[in-house]
């Protein structure tokens, strides 16, 4: 690997602990020697006539009335070993509907739409995977056209099955990749933050070919506790980010800067959680849920909580959540509206 600018060796053939080929694809961030690398393009026609066919990408939406259970289709689509490259939860206007729907979309589709979507939640998904498009449009409609009823699914919908048009999609929701284009409902007080870190978003199992992600075990955990998720987003940060979005635990922490390289090191998943009853402090509640940082000493003292069951280590502990109740508004603004400038 050379440096393109000054054409200086970077890096020989060497073996990178943690990083797996499915980390490899376009608009991903990979961590190399401390180093924060974008991939944006292929290096030759040979690489890239490789990963096209493993790395197809489509979008899908989960509608209004099913945000609820996000969480349990979100570990569906995971479960088949499809992966989630972008997320965001957005509540668009009409105009904005109208921009992302496709020009042959059908008039009663379009009023459809038009009339179910506009101005409520629902999550947007880039989901990556060999022939993904075309598996997805069978997993939500079966043998049905799209254009039947766009909406006959109650759990998920997509706009387009063809791999170039979602690519388009993709770039009109999230920006290339990832940045914020449409605006979301975050309420910004009187709530708290959990961030999915990467290694439980990309979760891989030691068979090479099959990804499992934990995002959608953790976020159905999350409601099934009777907390609500109100606003989320899917986050490529960059060490500096990172470094901001950590400064208090510099110096505090013993880990802070294996907990640096690891934010920064892939996608990680903002929630924004609250919870229905205003007598119970959200904050204090979710804290207690998350469980203990080690999560040795969780499995021992709290089994049931998160990182308990999902995390590996106490970098690795699966979920950041807000220690102090004084800094929850701080950081559900800092990935919600200052990072993202999404909310």
């Amino acid at each position: 690997m050379h440096e393109e600018k000054t054409n200086r060796l970077f890096l020989k053939p060497t073996r990178i602990e943690g990083l797996k080929l499915f980390d490899f694809y376009l608009g991903s961030t990979v961590t190399i020697l401390s180093r924060s690398l974008k991939i944006i393009d292929y290096g030759d026609e040979f690489t890239k006539r490789e990963f096209l066919g493993r790395s197809e990408r489509c979008v899908v939406f989960i509608p209004p009335a099913s945000v609820f259970r996000a969480g349990e289709i979100i570990a569906m689509m995971e479960d088949k070993s499809l992966r989630i490259i972008n997320l965001k939860m957005v509540r668009l206007i009409s105009d904005e509907l109208k921009s992302i729907l496709d020009s042959k979309t059908s008039l009663s589709n379009m009023t459809t739409l038009l009339s179910e979507l506009t101005g409520k939640n629902l999550i947007a998904l880039e989901v990556m995977g060999t022939n993904v498009c075309s598996l997805l449009h069978e997993f939500i409609y079966g043998s049905k056209e799209t254009s039947e009823n766009i909406l006959c699914n109650p759990d998920l919908f997509m706009i387009t099955s063809n791999v170039g048009d979602s690519l388009k999609l993709a770039h009109k929701i999230f920006g290339n990749p990832g940045g914020p284009n449409f605006h979301g409902a975050a309420l910004l007080k009187n709530t708290t933050l959990c961030v999915i870190r990467p290694h439980a978003v990309s979760d891989v199992v030691a068979n090479s070919i099959h990804v499992v992600g934990l995002t959608g075990k953790i976020w159905s955990s999350i409601t099934e506790k009777g907390f609500s998720v109100t606003a989320a987003s899917l986050h490529r940060l960059s060490k500096a980010d990172s470094a901001d979005f950590l400064e208090v635990y510099k110096g505090v922490v013993q880990e802070y800067p294996e907990m640096l390289d690891h934010l920064s090191s892939g996608p990680c998943i903002a929630l924004e959680i609250d919870i229905p009853d205003p007598n119970v402090d959200v904050h204090q509640a979710f804290r207690e849920f998350a469980g203990p940082v080690d999560p040795e000493i969780a499995k021992y003292l709290r089994p049931d909580t998160l990182r308990a069951r999902f995390g590996v280590n106490k970098v690795k502990n699966a979920i950041h959540c807000t220690d102090l109740p004084e800094d929850t508004e701080r950081e559900v603004n800092t990935l919600f509206y200052f990072m993202s400038h999404t909310y």
